[in-house]
């Protein structure tokens, strides 16, 4: 029987360099290959602190693990600059404070929403059990049709008509 293990590597900070590349970011072992592309993703997604954070290669479809960074803020300034570019890009995340207006046509979720960030449309699949996690009982995660996710910290912090159409299109 071939038995696959996996082994937590854990990468150094002093013992690797990131560097962003146009929207690309590059790694480089100092004591290791290079990797043209990686993808970075918190451990801990729901979590600000982003502490444990995965390197990917992002050159393979499975995009491998290629180690942990247990802690990003001790890398050197420059790599840390590359990490925080990195991460804003993935977890970009508008928390809504208010719901203008949902409307559902052939499958999707049409959302004209205020957040934390301006004012934002994002289109969603109507399948709510895919593309909406329930963090708590009041607090949601919207995944649009991009991935992108869109946050409601606290359903009831939202006016009364917010809450509806929220209900309503969240099935609550």
């Amino acid at each position: 029987m071939n038995q696959r293990t996996f082994d937590i590597v854990y990468l150094e900070p002093d013992r690797i360099r990131l560097q962003r590349d146009g929207d690309t970011l590059r790694m480089q072992m100092l004591d290791g290959p290079d990797y043209a592309r990686v993808v970075l993703r918190s451990c801990f997604p729901v979590d600000d602190s982003n502490v444990l954070l995965s390197v990917r290669d992002a050159t393979t479809e499975e995009q491998d693990e290629i180690g942990i960074i247990r802690d990003w803020r001790e890398l050197r300034p420059e790599d840390r600059e590359a990490v925080a570019a990195e991460m804003n890009l993935h977890y970009f995340v508008p928390v809504i404070t208010r719901v203008v207006d949902v409307r559902s046509e052939f499958g999707f979720l049409y959302w004209d929403v205020e957040t934390d960030k301006g004012p934002l449309e994002f289109t969603m699949r109507d399948s709510v059990a895919h593309y909406a996690r329930e963090v708590s009982p009041t607090r949601w995660i919207l995944i649009d049709i991009n991935q992108a996710r869109y946050e409601i910290r606290d359903l009831e912090a939202l006016d009364e008509r917010s809450q509806r159409l929220v209900a309503r299109e969240l099935r609550l």
